[in-house]
C-alpha cells in the first residue's frame, strides 16, 4: 500500500504482485494511503479499493476488480 516518505518528500507505491492461485491476475497498489483517501479533515475510506489498499487487474483484458472474478471497480 502507498505511504508517504517524508525524507524523499513523495508517495511511495508498492510494485505489482501476482495473485496466488489466479494466473493472469495481479494485485496493484490503489494509490490511496493504506485504504484511506489522502488529505481531508477526517479519515475517509477509499471508494476505489473499498479500504483494502489494493485493486486486482486482469492482465490480458485490463479489467479492474476488487478480487479475481469479483465486482468491477
Amino acid at each position: 500500500m502507498s505511504h508517504w516518505d517524508w525524507k524523499q518528500n513523495k508517495i511511495i507505491r508498492w510494485p505489482d504482485k501476482p495473485v496466488p492461485g489466479y494466473s493472469g491476475w495481479i494485485h496493484r497498489d490503489c494509490g490511496c494511503s493504506a485504504g484511506l483517501e489522502w488529505g481531508g479533515e477526517y479519515p475517509r475510506e477509499c471508494n476505489r479499493c473499498r479500504g483494502t489498499g489494493a485493486i486486482t487487474i486482469h492482465k490480458k483484458s485490463g479489467v479492474v476488480a476488487l478480487y479475481p472474478g469479483g465486482p468491477f471497480v
